[in-house]
């Protein structure tokens, strides 16, 4: 799975070392700056033929724009900054990202907290229980197979 922030990063830099404006760079490839301004803050991937036009105008592959073969850098303090949410959990329920769960499980929304407790419950993720259970709302201890006491 691509990470659209890291490539945002690379995009932007990519562009400004080069000395492009991003409406000077909207301008070349036909887009609006807006569409620039999206792609620079990972919320959106340029297209197949506009990337084809990025790496002939930066001269680069299409590996160094879409950061593939670079390992993504986490921090435990914030596992989201510079990373889209959906890329850090798909790297943790995918067994990319090791991370202990005690320790972040306060970072995650309910929704991401549930499909993270799904994957530890199917034996997918493993974690310290005795660990974690302390940091598991009511709700989350019986979902995980019943009140456990602390």
């Amino acid at each position: 799975m691509l990470d659209f922030q890291a490539v945002g990063k690379q995009i932007h830099n990519l562009r400004a070392r080069n000395g492009y404006s991003q409406d000077g760079l909207a301008e070349i490839l036909y887009v609006t700056r807006q569409a620039v301004s999206r792609w620079e803050l990972g919320q959106t991937l340029p297209s197949v033929d506009n990337l084809a036009e990025l790496c002939k105008l930066f001269n680069v592959s299409f590996e160094e724009i879409l950061c593939m073969g670079q390992p993504a850098k986490f921090s435990e303090d914030d596992l989201f900054k510079g990373h889209s949410r959906e890329f850090v959990m798909n790297s943790i329920l995918n067994g990319k990202l090791k991370v202990s769960l005690p320790d972040v499980l306060y970072q995650f929304s309910p929704k991401e907290r549930l499909a993270i407790l799904k994957a530890v419950k199917e034996r997918k993720i493993k974690t310290d229980m005795a660990e974690l259970t302390p940091k598991l709302t009511e709700n989350e201890r019986i979902y995980m197979g019943g009140i456990i006491k602390l």
